[in-house]
């Protein structure tokens, strides 16, 4: 089995990328894919599959906060599929209700004081968001020992 596993934090104009490695437990952002007419870019989403080779593909699942689902969260599930059908590799759906608000966080964090941080926020915040998805299912499903 392919150990690499690549993570997507769906949005209709953005969409975050994170690689990570189920034997290394390791995780980290690539760059966005911006969608083009609230479709997702599949020609640079196909590049990245290509050019990492994951064995699963993780999208984020945005539930409300009472764990009722909503249009992101239908929208996110029909990328799931749209997905899973391009490439034949199978896609894990994971509760990211508060990625985005993690990801703020950890990014303030980052931030030194004095700097510009708005512009560093927007670029950042959906591939963090989607490594913090990536995290979740590695700790959720570790690599067999």
């Amino acid at each position: 089995m392919n150990d690499r596993v690549l993570g997507f934090d769906f949005g209709t104009k953005k969409i975050g990328v994170a690689v990570g490695n189920r034997i290394t437990n390791t995780t980290q952002p690539l760059k966005p894919v911006f969608a083009r007419n609230s479709q997702p870019n599949w020609q640079d989403i196909d590049a990245l599959i290509i050019e990492w080779k994951p064995g699963t593909l993780v999208v984020g699942l945005p539930l409300n906060l009472d764990g009722s689902s909503g249009e992101m969260a239908l929208k996110a599930s029909q990328f799931a599929d749209a997905l899973e059908t391009r490439h034949s590799i199978p896609v894990t759906l994971i509760d990211e209700r508060l990625s985005s608000s993690e990801a703020d966080a950890l990014i303030r964090e980052s931030i030194q004081p004095g700097k510009s941080t708005t512009s560093k926020r927007k670029n950042t915040r959906d591939c963090v968001a989607a490594e913090l998805i990536l995290r979740t299912y590695l700790t959720d499903n570790p690599a067999p020992v």
